[in-house]
């Protein structure tokens, strides 16, 4: 860590080494993906998107048989009274 800022802190660097392909930059290009990888992370994997994915995806398959026990019009009207 001491060389690290001994190099590319201080206001005169005491080596000439070359800037491309420095270790020390990939290094920190390594660093900063990394913390971007984590800071996109999720505390848990289950977001809003995904809940209501999984509810559309099961009630799909449920709508036929709720057709079949009410009324087609009894459904919308309750659809109706519940956004209004």
């Amino acid at each position: 860590m001491d060389e690290f800022r001994r190099k590319w802190l201080t206001l005169r660097p005491h080596t000439r080494e070359s800037l491309v392909g420095s270790a020390d930059i990939q290094s920190l290009a390594d660093l900063a993906n990394a913390y971007e990888v984590i800071r996109d992370m999720y505390l848990v994997p289950i977001t809003r998107t995904t809940v209501l994915r999984l509810g559309v995806l099961t009630i799909i398959p449920l709508l036929p048989l709720l057709l079949t026990m009410v009324p087609f019009e009894q459904i919308v009207d309750h659809a109706l009274d519940m956004f209004i």
